[in-house]
């Protein structure tokens, strides 16, 4: 198996995750130069999340059937590491706003590109180690960008605008590492099914495996997006947990997740190939698992317990995004896949924004520890969706099924 490509995605994917951390990590530092509210400043990464959830759309439909994703992917990394540079610059909150969007922009390369190509790039045995260890990337900016933006502050004594500039030299870094990345073409790997290659956009939404798997992840970011914001509250608030004890179960869970990653990608790879359902099944059940673990760890009368069905439930959540890509990359015609990946974040995130409504009124009926456990109910609703699916995935993944989408 050819480790570069996996590794130059898996580059780009974690330099621009830790550039987006490091603006929410030092949001009190550049408020206070820049003489603006914190209100203010919430507002543009609230511009910046809409960005993001309209940018994957573009991307893909940007980039099409034509053989461009990787020159598009590296292009986006070159522009998100100039906007990060380019932080340390800002004198106003509106130049800083000019920048956050179109990082923002730049972002939906990641979201809509990165796992089509990957999937085009390698065969299928071996697309779920390949995929498993492109979901370690996030975990692992996760640890990574709060440790280099806590070494360069503390430890070096760098001022906020410096630490910007070095996180987009390094960013810099991992684009170039990322040139060598080439595209091999929509549909590379399917030359034995050419009927496989057609299918329009609209024709993804046709597939019943994928509105199964869309409709179910649709009321999961209900669960994920708010769940885990509200967590954070519910440990400072119940526990007393302060920042650093926070930040270091969060690199714990981190940590859990990139082994967890790195071991079953292989096991993924068996399970599909010898009947698909399963690993089906096993999306359903670690949606369940990760909204109990919420749901429990709200509850929990200790805190080792507690801190427990957290790690659990964060741990779990990694698997998600091989998983789903697994399946819907592989049921998707070669043409779909990259608005397919679009969609999936695009409905992660309209999820979110719709948990994040309801939580709240949840957490003024029943305090944050009601609003926390209250996960548990889109989440295993989520699951009890997205099992439907093993009743088509077989017949989904059947040659020609979507040869005339």
């Amino acid at each position: 198996m050819r480790w570069y490509p996996v590794t130059a995605l898996s580059l780009l994917a974690i330099t621009d995750m830790i550039a987006s951390q490091a603006l929410s990590v030092l949001a009190p530092d550049i408020t206070r130069a820049l003489g603006v509210s914190a209100g203010a400043f919430a507002s543009l990464l609230a511009v910046q999340l809409v960005a993001a959830c309209l940018a994957p759309i573009l991307m893909a439909t940007l980039a099409g059937d034509r053989a461009i994703r990787a020159v598009i992917a590296i292009s986006t990394g070159f522009v998100w590491s100039v906007c990060v540079a380019a932080v340390g610059l800002v004198d106003s909150i509106w130049m800083l706003g000019v920048l956050i969007l179109l990082n923002g922009l730049a972002n939906g390369s990641v979201a809509a590109l990165h796992t089509p190509l990957l999937t085009d790039l390698y065969p299928r045995d071996v697309r779920g180690r390949v995929l498993s260890l492109y979901g370690a990337a996030g975990p692992a900016a996760s640890v990574l960008g709060p440790l280099a933006v806590a070494g360069l502050t503390g430890w070096l004594g760098l001022n906020w605008r410096v630490v910007f500039f070095v996180l987009g030299a390094v960013s810099l870094a991992g684009c170039v590492a990322a040139i060598r990345l080439r595209d091999p073409g929509v549909g590379a790997r399917e030359q034995d099914n050419p009927g496989s290659l057609s299918g329009s956009f609209l024709a993804l939404f046709r597939i019943p495996t994928i509105r199964r798997m869309l409709a179910g992840f649709a009321v999961f970011g209900m669960m994920l997006l708010p769940g885990a914001t509200f967590m954070a509250i519910h440990l400072e608030q119940r526990w007393g947990l302060q920042a650093g004890a926070r930040g270091l179960f969060m690199a714990a869970y981190a940590v859990g997740a990139i082994v967890i990653l790195l071991t079953l990608g292989r096991k993924l790879d068996s399970l599909f190939q010898n009947d698909p359902r399963k690993v089906v099944v096993v999306c359903a059940i670690v949606v369940a698992t990760s909204a109990t673990g919420i749901a429990l760890g709200a509850a929990a009368p200790f805190l080792a317990l507690c801190l427990a069905a957290f790690f659990v439930a964060m741990t779990a959540t990694s698997l998600i995004v091989p998983v789903v890509a697994l399946v819907g990359l592989s049921v998707a015609a070669p043409r779909q896949r990259g608005h397919f990946a679009a969609v999936f974040t695009v409905t992660l995130a309209g999820g979110g924004l719709t948990g994040a409504g309801l939580l709240t009124v949840v957490e003024g009926a029943f305090g944050t520890a009601g609003a926390v456990a209250s996960v548990a109910v889109p989440g295993v609703l989520a699951a009890c969706v997205i099992i439907t699916a093993v009743r088509t995935v077989r017949t989904d993944l059947e040659p020609g099924v979507h040869a005339h989408g």
